[in-house]
């Protein structure tokens, strides 16, 4: 997702018709952070996170 200038990976939690609630690591800090956006700030990402993914 992206979030202030950078993508970020993430994991869409749920989703709606209009957004998306997506938990994903911020760029800026250790952890996760979840937030509902709009499908423009959306990207399906091609590689596996080791935080978000697990084993």
């Amino acid at each position: 997702m992206h979030r202030g200038s950078a993508w970020c990976a993430g994991i869409v939690e749920t989703s709606s018709a209009r957004a998306a609630t997506v938990r994903y690591r911020p760029t800026t800090s250790r952890g996760t952070a979840v937030d509902t956006v709009t499908a423009v700030y959306l990207a399906r990402r091609a590689e596996r996170d080791p935080v978000l993914d697990g084993r």
